[in-house]
């Protein structure tokens, strides 16, 4: 059996934890959560062995510190015991979309920019409806095009920006997951999961997205 699922899964249950207690904190303004998300933006396409910092906020236990989490949970790094001297899959994955999740929720502590369920291909359908589709298939096909880690970031980082702009959300956890997979052979597998769920012409979950310009205010996830 392989463990790549293992693995995916480790990814995405880190980055559930660590942008839900990120997206609490800065609903109610706590200090130490709106200064992490600060922190965290800038950390969108550097990567994380360059800042120390931002490697501890992302993938370590800085933010259970911040918090004074008695529970103290287990961090992707516990579970990852690596000694690898290359960053890992896991690790780019989770850096990357915790950085992009901070970027994501900037300046909108009326809303959570974090909900299960929209999948990335779906929120760029959403996009789609709001501005012009052609620029956003542009740059979704690119996205999905994408030769490189770099040029794979750069391309979400302008989607992403875009769903902030709209207020459309993204589920953080299964972002993280798709981009541990697209590092391995299940790339494929990511990208007609996105491709599918962005040229669907219709989905009833939308209904109620495309009432509002803004999706319902919750922390639910």
């Amino acid at each position: 059996m392989s463990v790549v699922p293992e693995r995916a899964q480790l990814v995405e249950e880190h980055v559930v934890r660590r942008v839900r207690t990120l997206q609490s904190g800065y609903r109610r303004n706590a200090s130490w959560a709106v200064a992490a998300l600060a922190k965290l933006r800038r950390g969108v396409g550097v990567r994380p062995e360059t800042d120390l910092e931002l490697y501890g906020l992302a993938l370590g236990n800085t933010v259970d510190d911040l918090v004074e989490d008695e529970e103290r949970p287990r961090t992707l790094l516990d579970e990852l015991r690596t000694r690898a001297e290359e960053l890992t899959e896991e690790e780019r994955a989770a850096f990357a979309a915790v950085t992009l999740y901070a970027m994501h929720q900037q300046s909108r502590s009326d809303t959570s920019m974090h909900r299960a369920a929209y999948g990335f291909g779906r929120s760029a359908r959403l996009l789609g409806r709001r501005v012009d589709r052609d620029s956003v298939r542009r740059r979704f096909t690119a996205l999905g095009t994408s030769a490189t880690w770099d040029e794979t970031v750069t391309h979400a980082r302008g989607l992403i920006q875009q769903f902030r702009q709209h207020q459309i959300p993204l589920d953080y956890g299964r972002f993280a997951r798709d981009l541990f997979d697209l590092q391995t052979a299940a790339a494929d597998r990511v990208r007609m999961a996105w491709g599918r769920d962005f040229y669907r012409t219709h989905d009833p979950r939308d209904d109620a997205a495309d009432a509002s310009a803004a999706p319902e205010h919750t922390d639910n996830a």
